[in-house]
């Protein structure tokens, strides 16, 4: 199955690098997985939330909002936008980034994707997953990575763009 797109989907490299904690993953994974309803597994959506600094985009934690969604399409009220976005405020951070899961393995855009994101801002990332969340979340294997760049969304072509990094650091050397 393909996503419905009328409109051309530029493919450009991102502008600066999406750092995200491996400590967002699993719950944000989790999260989009657990979107059902009686006839089965249904599209799901998190926000990502962090802070910008320069091109680069910090994700530290996550929000799930409720949705109305089905098995090919998911919608968040702009008031539990709204409410994600004064919970992050309260800790100082931001709605950075959107990630949200489609049916099939087409992790591209739809026209609708593009149209629906909330409060899109130049710089913002939209990440796509496949299969309703059971794909991976990395772009370097299938997950689809967009940036909000000169007021429209692009396919970001280098996956590396993305980086995760661990919740717990530590120097081999100080053991």
């Amino acid at each position: 199955m393909t996503v419905f797109r009328q409109t051309p989907l530029p493919r450009r490299p991102g502008r600066g690098q999406l750092i995200v904690t491996d400590a967002v993953l699993e719950p944000s994974s989790a999260a989009l997985r657990s979107s059902r309803g009686p006839d089965g597994p249904h599209e799901g959506l998190v926000l990502w939330l962090g802070r910008t600094v320069g091109d680069d985009t910090l994700v530290l934690a996550l929000a799930t909002p409720p949705i109305i969604s089905s098995a090919q399409r998911v919608h968040v009220d702009e008031r539990a936008v709204a409410a994600a976005a004064r919970v992050a405020r309260q800790a100082g951070l931001g709605v950075v980034a959107q990630v949200h899961s489609h049916p099939a393995t087409d992790t591209r855009h739809s026209d609708g994707d593009d149209q629906l994101i909330f409060m899109p801002f130049e710089g913002m990332f939209s990440l796509v997953v496949a299969d309703y969340g059971r794909g991976s979340l990395h772009p370097a294997e299938g997950a689809g990575l967009h940036q909000r760049q000169n007021g429209q969304w692009v396919q970001v072509i280098d996956p590396h763009t993305m980086r995760v990094i661990p919740a717990h650091l530590h120097d081999a050397r100080a053991q």
